[in-house]
């Protein structure tokens, strides 16, 4: 189903702004959608009643219709209004569980459209724990259907900005409720029968549901052709661009949190990154955790050398593989640590942001930590299995493409600025053309944090510079012709200068075009030694490397096309676009910042 924007912008409401609750509850009664948050995931929010309602919900995710919808509540009081009838069995998980976790499906009454349930004669009904989310459902007065609000087939969103990231002006309204508590759906809970099957599992566990009925099933697969009775079942689920491969934990792990407390939180404790304090054996054990990651990452970059490569992982994995220091193996990682390695709870809760954030650094591959407990480890592979394209299929006409309402500077604490320089002899031609790209790929892929401290927004800067250039000449013409045919950019606003020492102290990181160029800088002001590289050892430095015929490793040169055709102009460009575009981020994690 084709997206369309509705809305120059969607409305962001604080969970402190009661009169925007309202706004948007009365809104979604008068037919528009509405992202609004629960402890488990952001639903994307429409009118149950209202059959052209729901449809607006399957355009703004792009999810095919023969996909059912949560009718969410805010009282006990509505389920008659949603139902024809509730078993002996429903209604013991309605008084166990709800509010919280759990969606129960049971038989539909009149007033719901097979809008929401894809024409089955069931609805499953869910009411959730999230103070935000029990306020605005009231004001809303009508039961309201939802999904996750995410684009379809992508990481599901665990926080008001993954929302708006893929909603951005395709829906009224999104309410801030902060994180969501567990990360993962509801359990989704077949009540029909006199057994519960579970069809989603999630935190509310098959445990918790056996001490309830004294009995559960599982029943997590489908008929070709045939609808599914619960979201999740039938299409690939959130899964982010880069390929997500999972790594087996060791089998004598004891696993933490697989079965949640009613209070759980996750904790921010590092206290067990303190290798020191461990016992031999607790030492191999977090080896044995870890090992798996290192082995895969090695195994990718002989096949790959110019893969970067995500880990979600432990806090101790990710300190063990920064422990190798391994230069080239760490340039091509990103980390996303959810807490203690065996923390299941952790994990679920950082699943869906940990895979958005991997993407957003333009990772290929990334390894994920598995988990084979049989609580809430069950809902966590579930989910990370679909990511990984294990089982379901892929939504027709869905595409995670990316439409990110990116932080402004002003949304953090201070900002943090950094300024990369490339030099050529005269800076007409070369160096002129990779500030314009580079600065172009700055302003497409902002904005940045820093690392470190996800407090401190960065800046990031573009300069060019001539070791025997003049000061404010204009760039070779046929260069900035040519860099408007390939980049679309124009770079005529562009002045040479000459290279000199208050030009390199003002800036991080020096590239220069050849290599002879970085030798003459670092043989007058050898001070400069780990901040100057030629185009071809900082990719060297890297492992970026290709082969030529014989199986050498051949040097990256770009040469100048002063006097030469147009058409070696634009073989030019076209060389240094790709090449600023691989290394793009690499040098962002030099420079010690990240996108956001």
């Amino acid at each position: 189903m084709d997206r369309i924007k509705k809305y120059d912008k969607t409305l962001y409401v604080k969970q402190t702004d009661t009169e925007g609750i309202k706004d948007c509850a009365l809104h979604l009664k008068s037919g528009e959608v509405i992202g609004f948050p629960t402890e488990t995931v952001y639903g994307l929010g429409a009118n149950a009643y209202d059959k052209d309602a729901v449809n607006r919900i399957f355009e703004a995710k792009g999810r095919p219709s023969d996909n059912p919808l949560i009718c969410h509540i805010a009282s006990k009081d509505q389920i008659e209004e949603c139902v024809s009838s509730i078993t002996p069995v429903a209604q013991k998980l309605i008084d166990k569980f709800m509010p919280g976790p759990i969606t129960v499906i049971m038989p539909k009454s009149d007033r719901i459209p097979s809008e929401v349930t894809a024409g089955l004669d069931t609805v499953g009904i869910r009411m959730p724990g999230s103070e935000t989310a029990s306020e605005f459902l009231k004001e809303c007065g009508v039961p309201v259907a939802a999904p996750s609000a995410n684009l379809s087939g992508s990481p599901s969103p665990t926080t008001a900005e993954h929302v708006m990231n893929d909603m951005d002006g395709y829906v009224y309204g999104i309410i801030d409720g902060g994180e969501c508590l567990y990360g993962l759906e509801s359990t989704v809970v077949d009540c029909t029968g006199e057994v519960p099957v579970i069809l989603r599992p999630g935190a509310v566990t098959a445990a918790m549901i056996k001490e309830t009925c004294g009995d559960v099933r599982f029943g997590d697969s489908i008929k070709e052709g045939e609808t599914p009775r619960s979201p999740g079942m039938k299409y690939r689920h959130y899964a982010p661009s880069a390929s997500v491969e999972i790594m087996t934990m060791p089998s004598k792990t004891v696993l933490i949190n697989d079965e949640l407390e009613g209070d759980y939180v996750p904790s921010g404790d590092k206290s067990h990154l303190d290798f020191k304090k461990l016992d031999d054996d607790a030492k191999q054990d977090l080896v044995d955790i870890a090992a798996p990651f290192v082995f895969r990452i090695r195994d990718i970059l002989k096949d790959i050398p110019m893969a970067r490569i995500g880990v979600y992982a432990g806090d101790e994995v990710c300190a063990l593989i920064d422990k190798l220091g391994d230069k080239v193996m760490s340039s091509h990682i990103e980390t996303y640590a959810y807490g203690r390695a065996a923390d299941v709870g952790a994990a679920s809760h950082f699943l869906f942001d940990g895979l958005r954030h991997l993407d957003l650094q333009e990772v290929g591959f990334i390894l994920a930590q598995g988990f084979d407990g049989p609580g809430l480890s069950k809902a966590y592979m579930n989910r990370l299995g679909k990511a990984s394209g294990k089982g379901g299929d892929v939504p027709s006409g869905a595409s995670y493409e990316e439409t990110r309402h990116g932080a402004e500077l002003t949304d953090f604490k201070s900002t943090y600025t950094c300024s990369v320089l490339f030099v050529c002899d005269d800076n007409k031609r070369l160096s002129a053309a990779c500030e314009g790209i580079f600065t172009n790929l700055i302003a497409r892929k902002a904005p940045y944090r820093l690392r470190e401290d996800k407090t401190v927004g960065c800046e990031i800067y573009c300069e060019s510079a001539g070791i025997h250039g003049y000061h404010d000449e204009s760039p070779d013409e046929t260069m900035v012709k040519a860099v408007k045919e390939v980049c679309g950019i124009s770079i005529s606003y562009i002045s040479t200068r000459r290279a000199e020492p208050s030009v390199y102290d003002s800036n991080d990181i020096i590239l220069t075009m050849r290599d002879e160029q970085a030798f003459e800088i670092l043989s007058s002001f050898p001070e400069l030694d780990g901040k100057v590289f030629s185009l071809s050892s900082y990719c060297a430095g890297k492992g970026l490397v290709f082969r030529n015929e014989d199986g050498r490793t051949a040097s990256i040169s770009i040469p100048d096309p002063k006097g030469e055709n147009y058409k070696t102009y634009i073989h030019t460009v076209s060389a240094l676009n790709a090449w600023l575009e691989l290394i793009f981020p690499y040098i962002l994690k030099e420079l010690g910042i990240e996108r956001c």
